[in-house]
């Protein structure tokens, strides 16, 4: 039975799917968080967030490069976190991060910065979230 608080979380997610169409990722953010207010089991929010992380790339550098690459590791951040709290999304959340993992600085680009895996590192633009530096092979 859908109690009035799931009833709400939906809610505040379409309202987050359509500000998303719409290019306000801040905005759209702050409704999927809403959503996790009343439902914080719930893994599609966290899904959400990962996706507007992940398109966001050209919003926050040069369309390529590390400025543009770096986005990925938070969108990453929400995906494991959708998996963890909802089971039920674990398919289209390893999906994502399979799709998206692709796109990560490689362990080169780090070391030419100077940046340690495993550190902590702030990625700016709208997004200012704390995140955990990871580095692909390359290819």
């Amino acid at each position: 039975m859908e109690t009035d608080a799931d009833k709400k979380g939906s809610l505040c997610l379409n309202i987050a799917r359509i500000l998303r169409s719409q290019n306000k990722f801040s905005q759209s953010r702050t409704y999927a968080y809403k959503a996790l207010d009343y439902k914080p089991s719930w893994g599609e929010p966290y899904l959400l967030i990962g996706d507007l992380y992940a398109s966001s790339g050209p919003l926050c550098g040069p369309r390529t490069g590390f400025d543009s690459q770096v986005v990925v590791w938070v969108a990453l951040d929400k995906y494991y976190k959708a998996k963890s709290v909802d089971p039920s999304v674990a398919d289209d959340a390893n999906d994502k991060i399979a799709r998206y993992s692709q796109y990560m600085p490689t362990k080169t680009d780090l070391f030419e910065r100077g940046i340690d895996e495993g550190s902590s590192y702030t990625v700016g633009c709208w997004i200012n979230e704390s995140t955990t530096v990871r580095g692909r092979k390359s290819n």
